[in-house]
């Protein structure tokens, strides 16, 4: 989709300049002088090449934009969802489940979109932080998980320093 939309882009850009230089020049110019139309399909025979790095570097951006705000703001947060799984655990009754779920909710919701944006085309450093992470955040959320409380913290922190790392 986004190639077609970039393709699209690019063509009518090219058209357009090449429309502004027509109006331009006379007829007569344009024929006497063929160096223009030279010129303008070598950059469109590169074209392809360029939209794909140039498609890289877009995702690769946009998933940085999205992915570390999002880590840092979770990482930060992780012990105030604590604190508040503990005092829900004090309170009773249907609180500890709920507090539960809405915890267990917020860590698969950043475990996936950490996921979908390692299937961007994005560069091949910032997928693997954005995988690792993933998979951090994929074991602090698994029910299973015996990762003491003291240590989920520098474990989240190292991941999103790698993602920012990558990133820069």
């Amino acid at each position: 989709m986004r190639r077609t939309l970039i393709t699209a882009a690019v063509t009518t850009a090219l058209a357009l300049t090449l429309a502004g230089c027509g109006g331009a020049d006379t007829d007569t110019d344009a024929a006497a002088d063929p160096s223009p139309q030279p010129s303008a399909s070598a950059p469109a025979d590169a074209q392809p090449a360029e939209s794909a790095d140039d498609e890289a570097a877009v995702a690769t951006k946009a998933a940085c934009d999205m992915a570390v705000p999002a880590s840092e703001a979770n990482t930060a947060n992780i012990e105030d969802d604590f604190d508040k799984l503990i005092a829900a655990a004090v309170e009773g009754g249907s609180a500890p489940e709920t507090a539960e779920s809405e915890f267990r909710s917020k860590l698969a919701g950043w475990t996936g979109m950490l996921q979908s944006l390692a299937v961007d085309p994005v560069d091949a450093d910032v997928q693997q932080a954005l995988t690792e992470a993933a998979d951090v955040v994929a074991q602090i959320n698994d029910p299973d998980d015996n990762t003491p409380m003291g240590q989920v913290t520098g474990l989240l922190t190292e991941a999103t320093d790698k993602l920012k790392a990558a990133c820069a």
